[in-house]
């Protein structure tokens, strides 16, 4: 419809031809329709007003838009410029709906009659925004119709587009700008040929991958069998360079894209002649020869000339490995057929097959290229000869290949009827054996029951004896630990004993003192005040040392309790140099008891004039036993890894993990360092994170640092940092303030 309404538009504005303009006549219309192919005036650079239908272009060059894009005069240099033509169509042909087929490998806005009428591509004067479209897509664009004016004036505004990877695609041109004017009834029948290569294409891409994937699987099944290995990269490989047929004509806009697309096909078809002759040799047992190595060198010298301008790379990468590759796969298969060797038959008649549709396609394309008729008709004649040509190859190998496959199943059966032959047999012997020894069975187990009787009794036995002897050693335990607090109680209540029995002496003293005064007179009254001030005097004392004593024997208490609490979170004057080697050994030995196999070496570097800090003990102890376990995990690890394999073997590597402390001027400083794995810049930032963790699934939980850092950083006052190194080790530092006074 918006054909029709530009159609329209055209015939109802006035066009008179300046009779300097060049006419291009068509007289007739085939079926296939006219080339426009000559008197278009040429003119490189950019102007809109050589749009307009009454410009006089005679000063313009002549020339043949459909020649190859890098001849059109000075384009490639300046990107940009104008073709121009008149049409003058005969009064039969004027009567007809014509339309105007475009391909093109440059973008180009086309103006009919001074209008607009369709952009393809994009058209730009700065060189980096063109966009040139492929050169197998067709645009189609109406033409106005007038029996009375048959006069059609185009103008076309190309830009070159030079970014695309221009090469030249078989022995054809990369056609600037070709013009196309026919029936609009016969429009639509232009692209069968290419509808019907896309559909073959895809029908070659399913053959070529489903046989690659069928003998990727008899691989491996079968590992032995290479021949199938190389097979399966030779179809996987074609199922790529078909691949790209379909998707050049259907899914590639652009003229880069098809450029990378035949590109990619170009590589792809001697890579896949390359692996069918390893196939081959495969097959045969033939060893790779100077002749192999000298088809790889021809095969990198056709892809290396694809990179040379205008190259004929293309044509030699398809026609010179299809036919040098399939011959020398016949030369090697008729070596094999002389040995009457299994298959050679086949797959020679497959080849011989292949290589005769080979030379009369391209054959034809010659004779095409030099305006020969074809021998073949062309069109679908041509791709089902093609067809041929390259299914013959594959599918003879695949036959043989499933022929062998086959045979060595058949060989698999008969063996397994074989094995399950002897293997009835076997187990009727085995049968016989069987009753035998449930005879001997029933012996045994009736002498086992009496055995086991008489061991289950013992052990009862045993466990009371057992039970006795733990009993024992705990009232043991219990009657030292009794007599030791009952030893270092005993002073401080001999103490309070005798002061007090004292005490009530001398209450008593004076209380006597009190009745002699009452019975006095007043007699010697300030000689008895003075002898019942001593008296308090010596009392106050008493009770002083029974208070003294009585906290001694409390403190000695709560000594002997502090090893069985589990922490209360108070602070407490702790010696850092005892708790640090107190929970090394802890670690050393509790990694020991889970693994066996563990064993590293471990130091320690105190300094002696380190002062005791009030520290949360149980909380500062599990941070120490934290470092130390991961600094024993890493010396493990690198003892174990692929990396230092070598150096573990002869024993240069000895993992080595030690714990120093050390007095700074305002902090007291541990230091926890091993010469493992280290850790990697990447993950040094994150290992304070919670829940972050380098080991294994179900070895780490990602809180040990995190509770760690916040332990010394939070409750502590203190820092929490790591030096490493990756593949040499890691040192951590905790530094914690401390009290000079």
């Amino acid at each position: 419809m918006k054909n029709r309404l530009f159609t329209l538009l055209l015939f109802l504005i006035p066009f008179t031809r300046p009779a300097a303009q060049s006419i291009i006549s068509v007289d007739s219309l085939p079926s296939q329709g006219v080339v426009l192919d000559k008197n278009w005036k040429w003119q490189a650079g950019d102007n809109p007003q050589w749009a307009d239908p009454e410009f006089d272009d005679s000063e313009w060059k002549e020339v043949n838009p459909t020649q190859d894009v890098n001849t059109i005069p000075q384009l490639t240099q300046k990107s940009i410029g104008w073709f121009r033509a008149t049409l003058e169509l005969s009064p039969v042909v004027a009567q007809k709906l014509t339309t105007l087929l475009i391909s093109q490998s440059v973008a180009s806005e086309i103006y009919i009659n001074g209008l607009l009428a369709r952009k393809i591509g994009t058209v730009s004067t700065n060189p980096d925004d063109i966009r040139a479209v492929n050169i197998f897509k067709t645009n189609v664009i109406g033409l106005p119709y007038s029996v009375s004016y048959p006069f059609v004036q185009i103008s076309i505004r190309v830009a070159y587009e030079r970014s695309s990877f221009y090469n030249r695609v078989g022995f054809s041109k990369n056609h600037c700008f070709k013009a196309t004017v026919i029936e609009t009834s016969y429009a639509g029948d232009v692209n069968k040929y290419q509808r019907h290569q896309t559909y073959y294409g895809w029908f070659q891409v399913g053959v070529f991958f489903i046989l690659t994937f069928l003998h990727l699987a008899f691989f491996i099944l079968y590992p032995t069998q290479r021949a199938n290995l190389y097979f399966s990269f030779t179809t996987f490989f074609l199922g790529t360079a078909f691949l790209c047929i379909p998707l050049t004509f259907d899914y590639f806009e652009n003229l880069s894209d098809y450029f990378v697309a035949e590109f990619v096909q170009t590589i792809a078809f001697p890579i896949a002649y390359l692996f069918l002759i390893r196939a081959i040799y495969e097959i045969y047992h033939q060893p790779t020869g100077i002749l192999f190595w000298m088809i790889v060198v021809f095969g990198f010298l056709v892809v290396i000339s694809l990179f040379t301008p205008y190259s004929l790379g293309s044509i030699w990468a398809e026609l010179g490995t299809e036919l040098l590759m399939t011959t020398e796969v016949i030369r090697v298969t008729s070596l094999a057929l002389r040995r009457h060797q299994p298959g050679a038959r086949l797959i020679m008649i497959g080849m011989a097959i292949s290589l005769v549709m080979f030379l009369a396609f391209y054959v034809d394309i010659l004779l095409k290229n030099y305006g020969f008729e074809p021998i073949v008709e062309k069109g679908i004649g041509g791709i089902i000869t093609y067809q041929i040509a390259v299914l013959c190859v594959p599918v003879s190998i695949s036959l043989y290949l499933a022929i062998s496959f086959s045979k060595t199943n058949r060989e698999l059966i008969e063996k397994l009827r074989e094995n399950n032959a002897l293997s009835k047999k076997t187990l009727a012997q085995e049968q016989e054996k069987q009753q035998l020894l449930a005879a001997q069975n029933e012996t045994l187990e009736r002498q086992v029951k009496e055995r086991t009787a008489q061991l289950e009794q013992s052990l009862e036995e045993l466990k009371a004896t057992q039970n006795q002897l733990i009993q024992k050693e705990k009232m043991a335990s219990l009657g030292e630990l009794t007599a030791g607090i009952a030893h270092e109680i005993q002073n401080p209540l001999n103490f309070v004993n005798n002061f007090s029995e004292i005490s009530i002496e001398l209450l008593e003293e004076l209380n006597e003192i009190k009745e002699d005064k009452k019975a006095s007179d007043q007699k010697g009254q300030a000689q008895d005040d003075t002898l019942e001030m001593e008296l308090l005097s010596d009392i106050e004392q008493n009770l002083q040392k029974i208070n003294h004593h009585g906290k001694r024997a409390s403190s000695i208490v709560k000594g002997m309790l502090e090893h069985s609490r589990t922490g209360s979170g108070e602070r407490q004057s702790t010696d850092i140099n005892a708790l640090a080697d107190e929970y090394l050994r802890l670690s050393y030995h509790g990694l020991r008891a889970k693994d066996k196999s563990f064993n590293a070496d471990f130091k320690t570097d105190f300094d002696e004039n380190l002062p005791t800090i009030n520290v949360v003990p149980q909380d500062l102890g599990r941070v120490l036993l934290n470092l130390i376990n991961n600094a024993f995990y890493a010396v493990q690890q690198k003892k174990l890894s692929d990396i230092d394999a070598a150096d573990s073997a002869t024993g240069a590597y000895k993992p080595m993990v030690s714990v120093s402390t050390r007095k700074k001027a305002k902090w007291i400083e541990i230091r926890v360092k091993d010469n493992g794995t280290g850790i990697p810049e990447t993950v040094k930032e994150k290992i304070f994170q919670p829940f972050f963790t380098t080991k294994p699934t179900g070895e780490g939980t990602g809180l040990g640092l995190s509770l760690a850092y916040d332990i010394i950083t939070k409750g502590h006052g203190g820092t929490l940092n790591v030096q490493s190194t990756d593949g040499e080790g890691t040192t951590f530092i905790i530094q914690l303030p401390y009290d000079k006074k």
